[in-house]
């Protein structure tokens, strides 16, 4: 009887342990997924929210999966290295920047609180996002950045987006303009 009883627990137990561990695997898959689509935007338009969107992604990552954030950074500042002009240069700094960021973190670090907190001053929707992992937000945001066409124009070494650094300029002047006080008040 002790036998049955023992033998169900440990199948109960190990059932529970590998649902867990699909659970813990996928939310890792997705936090990557956004922190990549975050990062990509920051690095190719400058947008500050969806680089705080990736820092907030990135400080809250282990550190294993930071390297790897990390590798993803420094394959994408490589491709735009590897194109012809000083075009790129932009990205290139950002690229370098946002890894620097990256270098400290924790899922439970003081600089991932503060990442997040910023995160939710500045842009509420990146964060339900980011807590619910939907990298999508950056697809329906700036679909031209990613799927064929933007391979395409990164692959003949032109911007994918054209246009895109002054829709963000204007939506971060908007957005300043409207966070700072009326006059008199």
């Amino acid at each position: 009887m002790y036998v049955a009883w023992a033998a169900f627990l440990f199948v109960l137990a190990s059932a529970a342990v590998l649902t867990y561990a699909a659970f813990r695997y996928k939310q890792i898959l997705s936090i990557t997924g956004y922190f990549i689509k975050a990062a990509t935007v920051y690095i190719l338009v400058g947008e500050e929210d969806a680089r705080l969107a990736a820092v907030a992604a990135g400080k809250g990552a282990t550190l294993n999966d930071r390297l790897r954030m990390k590798e993803f950074i420094a394959t994408l500042s490589g491709s735009f290295r590897s194109q012809k002009g000083k075009r790129w240069e932009k990205q290139i700094e950002r690229s370098n920047y946002l890894s620097k960021e990256l270098d400290n973190g924790g899922a439970l670090s003081q600089e991932a609180f503060e990442a997040r907190e910023a995160l939710r001053l500045r842009n509420d929707v990146y964060l339900r996002a980011l807590k619910s992992g939907d990298a999508g937000v950056f697809l329906r945001r700036y679909p031209q950045l990613f799927g064929r066409e933007a391979e395409k124009a990164v692959a003949s070494g032109d911007h994918p987006d054209q246009i895109a650094e002054d829709i963000v300029a204007d939506a971060q002047a908007t957005a300043k303009a409207a966070r700072r006080p009326a006059a008199g008040a």
